[in-house]
This record gives structure tokens, sequence and C-alpha cells, in this order.
């Protein structure tokens, strides 16, 4: 009895020996391909099959394949566990250098330029305290009719911003309503002699863009300073 254990401890004191024997003299059981990315760059793929081997194992074919440059991942994968991503990666497809920079397109259309800007007074635009088609002035009307004649001739023009401003006389409730209400009186005078209404964007700002440096106070002489703030603005871009 005894002498049949012994037997048997020899034997498999022996299978264990040869195991480790062949275990060390196979090495890293793995397998490496060369592949073409959707880019058309040269990828490699290192499957990593044995049952004693790890991520490591890929990391380390990933390194040797390499030599000096960087090993740059662009996928790695469990091959026993394919739902986990990241958890002992098995599978690594890798490309050697650094990670290709996107490039970003350049724009089709370069930006819109100032081709020319043009600068209404108010006063002469509307009567007082007015904003509508109605209250719009001779003179005023004369000089808008000018600058729509001479926006004609922008034949690469895109599009067209026309702003109305008020002084800092009055409250913000109601400069900033006027100020608008003037500009899209414009933009529909402008509409109304042929110009093309989807170019023309109008606004107001009331008296937030002052232009002058006047006195406080109410005055006849300030409010006479503060006429250049009273104006309405058309700017006119597009392509030189």
């Amino acid at each position: 009895m005894t002498s049949r254990i012994l037997q048997m401890l020899f034997m498999l004191m022996s299978m264990a020996i040869l195991l480790a024997a062949c275990t060390s003299a196979s090495g890293p059981t793995y397998n490496l391909y060369s592949e073409k990315s959707s880019d058309g760059t040269k990828v490699y793929r290192v499957e990593c099959g044995g049952l004693l081997e790890s991520s490591a194992t890929c990391r380390s074919i990933a390194e040797r394949t390499c030599g000096n440059q960087p090993v740059s991942v662009v996928q790695e994968r469990d091959r026993m566990r394919p739902d986990a991503e990241k958890a002992n990666p098995r599978m690594l497809v890798f490309r050697c250098g650094a990670a290709p920079t996107v490039a970003v397109a350049p724009s089709e259309a370069p930006a819109a330029k100032e081709l020319e800007n043009f600068t209404l007074n108010a006063d002469a635009l509307f009567a007082f305290g007015k904003a509508d088609l109605a209250s719009m002035l001779p003179a005023g009307k004369a000089q808008l009719t000018d600058v729509i004649e001479r926006i004609r001739t922008h034949k690469d023009a895109t599009s067209i911003l026309v702003v109305g401003h008020t002084d800092r006389i009055g409250s913000d409730a109601v400069n900033k309503p006027l100020s608008i209400a003037r500009a899209n009186t414009v933009r529909d005078f402008m509409i109304s002699r042929g110009l093309n209404g989807s170019m023309i964007q109008a606004e107001g700002v009331g008296s937030t863009q002052p232009v002058s440096h006047c006195p406080e106070g109410r005055s006849r002489a300030v409010i006479a300073c503060l006429q250049p703030d009273r104006r309405v603005q058309i700017t006119v871009n597009g392509q030189r």
C-alpha cells in the first residue's frame, strides 16, 4: 500500500515538472497580424490566447513590435469575455507612433467682411418720439433711398444689419422698444425698395451704445449735444 502511494506521488511530481518545463520552454502564446485601418494607415492586431496569458502579454508584444516608437492603442478587448472591453484585454489593435491628429477642415466659405457702414440721423428720419413708416420725414426717406442705391452696388453682399439707437434721455422701458421699432421700419422701407428681406436683420439697443460726450442734464443744449446718439446704423457685410 505504501509502495503504491509513493508511486502515485512520484507520477504527480513528474507531471508537474514536465508541465513547468513545457510552459517555460514554449513562452507566451500569441498571434500577431498586420492590417489596414479604415483611414488606410497600418495597424497591428495581437491576440494572446494562452491560459496563463494576461493583458500584460499583449502590451509586451505591442511594445516589442513598435521598438522605439510609442504604442497607440486603437482597440482592446477581453477575448474571454467579449462584453468586458477592458477587464483583461487579450486582443489588442494598435499602431506604432503617436496617434494621428484629426485635422479640422477649413470652412468652405470665408468669413463675411464689412463692406460698408452707414449712419443715419434719427432726428432726420423720424418725427420726435415716432417710429412708424408714416412718421418718416422726407429728408430721412431721401437719405435712406440714397443708401439703398449704394447697397445695390455691392453685388457680393450677403447680409445687412440695421441697428436702432437712442440717446440716454428717458427710461430703458421706452428707449429700447423705440430703437427696435425704428430699426424695423427702416428694414421694411428697404424691402419696399426692392432689397432682399432675407438678408436684412433689424435690432435695437436703446441707449447702451452712445457715441457722444455730453454733460448731465436735459437742457436744450444737452439734447442737441446728444443728437449723434439718436441714430440708425446700417452695416453691409459680404465677400470681397
